[in-house]
């Protein structure tokens, strides 16, 4: 990511009217945000496994050939 923060000026002086965190065990958690004007944002929180594979020489095993990631 090239920014780590992710930023929502859109909601920014906005009143909240309801703020709640919800626990899906299929989808993860979601921050949920709803605003009096009839807007709302959602934020989805999820952990997400990955596998790193790195092939490299016995010799020098900190300089890899290639590095694989799946996600």
């Amino acid at each position: 990511m090239e920014n780590a923060a992710i930023e929502f000026p859109e909601v920014a002086g906005k009143t909240i009217k309801e703020m709640a965190v919800h626990d899906d065990p299929l989808y993860g958690r979601e921050v949920l945000a709803r605003f009096t004007d009839g807007t709302q944002l959602s934020i989805c929180i999820a952990a997400i496994q990955s596998v790193e594979a790195r092939y490299c020489r016995e010799d020098k095993p900190d300089e890899p050939i290639f590095i694989r990631e799946e996600e």
